[in-house]
């Protein structure tokens, strides 16, 4: 393997290639699901990893945030650390170069009833119960917020027991129908001046 030589020590330093190179990545995900009413749930989660050790990442192992997932408000990769790069094989591809990410999610849940069934369902006919049944969708209210960066010293980067300031975190707040994982969302960036984002999905969030 050659490592990209546009790559600038402002984002890695030079990977060796004798054999010496290694490098060490954690990550935390805390999720907790809380029923706060027949019909509703909260739903909260915390994701933080990336590097805390050893030789600087090569690119593969990097990070981004924005996207779909998970921060739908904001464009592909908006925060990526890659301004840098000035390597011609790296044009217009989104390189995600930031070394950590942090991230923050919570959204309630309101199920909405529609219920649906293709015949009867008296409890003195179990026979002609039905055997399709459809359920009501969730409506979804969401918030997201969070930063991926850089660590080390100099501009554009953090000392490894440091993260990045509150104000710096990028945010969204988004409305969203989800029927068994099949969602529709819309999301907005709420810290910079983004459009309106739509996002069909197959799973939940979280």
């Amino acid at each position: 393997m050659k490592p990209a030589t546009g790559v600038p020590s402002a984002v890695r330093e030079p990977i060796r290639t004798d054999g010496s190179y290694g490098f060490s990545r954690l990550f935390l995900d805390f999720r907790r699901y809380t029923r706060i009413s027949p019909s509703g749930r909260m739903n909260l989660r915390v994701l933080a990893g990336g590097w805390i050790g050893g030789d600087p990442l090569p690119l593969q192992q990097r990070f981004s945030i924005g996207g779909p997932d998970p921060l739908a408000g904001y464009g592909f990769r908006h925060s990526a650390c890659n301004r840098d790069i000035i390597d011609p094989a790296f044009t217009n591809t989104q390189v995600a170069a930031c070394d950590r990410v942090i991230l923050a999610q919570a959204e309630y849940r309101g199920h909405l009833s529609l219920h649906w069934a293709s015949g009867s369902s008296t409890p003195e006919d179990e026979a002609s119960k039905s055997l399709l049944t459809l359920q009501g969708p969730d409506l979804v209210v969401l918030a997201d917020a969070g930063q991926a960066w850089l660590v080390g010293d100099g501009p554009g980067r953090l000392p490894a027991d440091r993260l990045p300031t509150v104000g710096s975190w990028l945010a969204d707040l988004g409305l969203g129908v989800d029927w068994g994982g099949f969602g529709v969302y819309a999301a907005k960036a709420v810290t910079a001046g983004e459009p309106l984002r739509f996002t069909l999905r197959l799973d939940h969030r979280f």
